[in-house]
Parts: structure tokens; sequence; C-alpha cells
């Protein structure tokens, strides 16, 4: 059984201040590897190495915590392949630091030309919601629950195509769903994604939340961004909005296997909050917390079987 970890932030050395068990504003952190990491251009994809000296920083900085992992770089959802380097620096710091769960996000960030040449997108692409889609998913999933015994959580992603490509009957809803049944993984749900893609293509939050698989919600994010030519974007810049605060407390209640919930934000935005104001976002999301778990129809259910 996982217990609970509580409220945590995603790493940089600009806020390690706030990683002071004694300051009591965070109760685990999430670590991107990617982030610690040189990129090189492969035949076969990205090529990670780590820098050494920015992991063992990391890995100091967060000796008193618990860690849990956010990948960025495994491009899942690339049909020729995905990023294997990634796998090598996950497995690099798994023997070095247990994690309680690691994540990765339902997109692709590569792909393969017609000269067989990789492309890199720079950014996290939504996959269509089509079942050759979701049959990929599940057999990759199934590959890394096999190989670490952490638990898997996938990520919602905020995208900003029109007219995706989807199957009949198949929205993003119903695609949660169908992955977390099918491959067993847990969902790491993140609010202000979902928050952009109702703003930017106008449907209904809570009618969208109400129909995914919330006893499969395991962490959730938290985060804030910018708008630009009319497009809501998810840049981790700025602080969570209320429309966003009120998402978290209506999830808190209808997830009984919710452990965690992380505030984003990047490093080049932390002089636009500051420390003062990062931790009073922390102080927040931590009183919404603590009432959700007074919750009575919240259920002490575990984490992800495996």
């Amino acid at each position: 059984m996982t217990k609970n970890l509580g409220v945590g932030i995603n790493y940089q050395p600009a806020i390690e201040s706030i990683l002071d068990p004694n300051q009591g504003l965070v109760d685990f952190v999430e670590l991107s590897p990617d982030l610690l990491c040189r990129e090189t251009a492969a035949e076969r994809g990205p090529s990670l190495t780590y820098h050494q000296g920015l992991l063992d920083g990391a890995l100091r900085a967060c000796a008193s915590l618990p860690i849990v992992v956010h990948g960025l770089g495994l491009s899942i959802g690339t049909a020729s392949g995905w990023n294997g380097s990634y796998l090598d620096i996950l497995d690099q710091l798994e023997r070095r630091r247990a994690f309680v769960w690691h994540s990765e996000h339902i997109g692709f960030l590569f792909a393969r030309d017609d000269t067989g040449k990789v492309r890199h997108a720079g950014v996290q692409l939504p996959m269509p919601l089509t079942r050759s889609s979701l049959d990929l998913l599940v057999a990759r999933v199934g590959e890394i629950r096999h190989r670490y015994a952490a638990p898997f959580l996938m990520e919602n992603i905020t995208h900003y195509l029109p007219e995706l490509p989807a199957e009949d009957g198949l929205d993003e809803p119903e695609f949660l769903t169908e992955l977390c049944q099918r491959s067993r993984c847990g969902l790491l749900l993140d609010l202000y994604n979902l928050h952009c893609n109702a703003q930017n293509f106008d449907f209904d939050t809570y009618a969208s939340m109400s129909r995914m698989p919330l006893d499969r919600v395991v962490e959730v994010h938290l985060a804030g961004g910018s708008e630009h030519r009319g497009f809501l974007l998810d840049v981790h810049g700025d602080g969570v909005p209320e429309e966003v605060w009120a998402m978290y407390r209506w999830l808190l209640p209808r997830a009984p296997r919710l452990r965690g919930v992380v505030f984003e934000i990047l490093e080049q935005a932390v002089p636009i909050l500051g420390i003062a104001g990062i931790s009073d976002q922390l102080r927040r999301a931590r009183s919404y917390w603590k009432a959700g778990q007074q919750s009575p129809t919240r259920s002490p259910t575990h984490v992800v079987t495996r």
C-alpha cells in the first residue's frame, strides 16, 4: 500500500530553499531526470546523458523527502519506437534512489520523416484518439510496468490542434478510461492542461472530468500559464487560476486513490512569483488537500495494483 504523499513541487535548483522539511511546505519532490541531462541527436532518436553535477545536486537537495519521477522525453506515442535513452537514464536513477511512482505524457515528441530521419517537435504532440493508438499505448505501458517495480502513471496533455483525428465513440475521457482499464496504469490528471483544452476548444470541464476514470487518479498537477493570440498556453509560468483551484476542490473527494498533488513552475518563471508567492501556492494546495482528506466519500484504497 502506498501512503499519501501530500503536496509536492517539481524540482529545480532555484526553489531548493522551499524543500527544507522544517518549513512544512513540501512533502515530496517530483524529479524530471531529462532536465538533469545533456541531449544530443542520434540515429535512433535523442540521446540523453546525465550531467553528474546536476544529478548529484538534485539528489542531495531531495535527500530528506520522497521523490516521484515525471518523464518528459520517452515519447511513448512515437509509432516507430520510443526513446530508449530515456529508459537508460531512468534505470540509472532507480539504482541510486528509489521513487514512489513515475509518469509520462500521453503523446509524442519525435517521428521519422519519409527519409527515415528523426524529426523532433520540441513539444508534446497529442496522439489521435483511435483504437490503434490505444493498442500501441497498452503494449508499451505493459513493458514499462514489467520493467519497473514502481507504479506507472500516464498524464493528459494540452494540445492546440483543432479537429484532432478520432474514431467514433472515442473522446479524451473514454480514451483515458480504456487506457487505464486495459493497461492497469494509473492516471496523472493535470488540471491545468484540462482547463487549457476546455478553454481553447469550448467544452465543459466538469462534464469531462465526471466521465474520466477518477478511481485511477494517483497524482494531480496544478499550474498556471498565459494567453497568446486567443490560446491559453500550458507554460507553467504563473500562479494557479481560480478556475483550476475550483477543479481541484471538486476532484479531491471524488478521487479515492489520489496520493499527491504537485504545483509545477518553470525555473525561468520563479522570479515572476518569487519564493514567497510559490510558498503561498503550496500553502493553498495544502489547505484544500487537508480538507479533502477529511471527506467521508474518500476511500483508503491502495494506489495502483501491479
